[in-house]
């Protein structure tokens, strides 16, 4: 299974994943899930994982990134339902396989935007409302998310909850998500799409191991 996190933050925009896949026959936990559109747009990918990045390859070098998130969303959903029909136009839309998209980026007005796309729904775009999104395995994230999330959060601070919301989701037996966190950035400023370095990371889930370590404490008080 997969959990992908996008964060719009007052700064710019945070968009994490697990790194874990699992088949019937093996099973890895460097997987790629996260790839660059450009400078200023960002996709994450939910689903078979072979299939979604074939698939992102087939249509990757028809996307038009120059014209903003919003032309990129629906240049997405065009392609990818038109791909799609041809990849399994013997089958059903019910049982063809499923596949989900988080789409980041920017607006020609500089504005932050997060768009869900599914292949059950011939990806049509769906923009985001609160701020953040997750797709795969959403329920704890979204959860975390719901009680943790402000429209002022920063890019550091976004990032560390989607670190949380990942770590905690990974502790959870039978979730399906692992393996190693990756988080990218894309900048207001400068619109520039970032892979934060694993270092970075790791900082990240230090910090948060230590701020549960102190939330536990609360309930366990020394004796005096």
């Amino acid at each position: 299974m997969t959990l992908i996190i996008g964060i719009k933050a007052k700064d710019g925009i945070v968009i994490a994943s697990d790194s874990q896949a699992t088949s019937e026959l093996t099973s890895n936990d460097k997987v790629q899930k996260i790839f660059s559109i450009g400078d200023s747009s960002a996709v994450g990918i939910s689903g078979d994982g072979g299939l979604a990045a074939y698939f992102l390859d087939q249509i990757m070098d028809e996307l038009n990134h120059n014209r903003g998130i919003r032309d990129l969303a629906e240049e997405m959903r065009q392609k990818g339902k038109a791909k799609f029909d041809d990849f399994f136009e013997h089958l059903a839309p019910e049982k063809r396989p499923k596949l989900s998209f988080i789409l980041v980026g920017y607006a020609q007005d500089d504005k932050a935007e997060i768009y869900i796309l599914e292949s059950k729904d011939n990806f049509v775009p769906r923009k985001c409302m609160v701020g953040y999104e997750c797709i795969g395995v959403p329920y704890i994230a979204d959860y975390l998310l719901t009680g943790l999330y402000e429209t002022e959060v920063k890019m550091d601070g976004g990032a560390k909850m989607a670190v949380l919301c990942i770590q905690e989701t990974s502790r959870q037996g039978g979730s399906g998500v692992g393996g190693e966190t990756r988080v990218a950035t894309i900048d207001a400023k400068t619109k520039t799409f970032r892979q934060m370095p694993v270092a970075d990371v790791e900082r990240l889930k230090q910090e948060n191991s230590q701020f549960q370590t102190t939330q536990k404490n609360r309930f366990y008080p020394e004796e005096i």
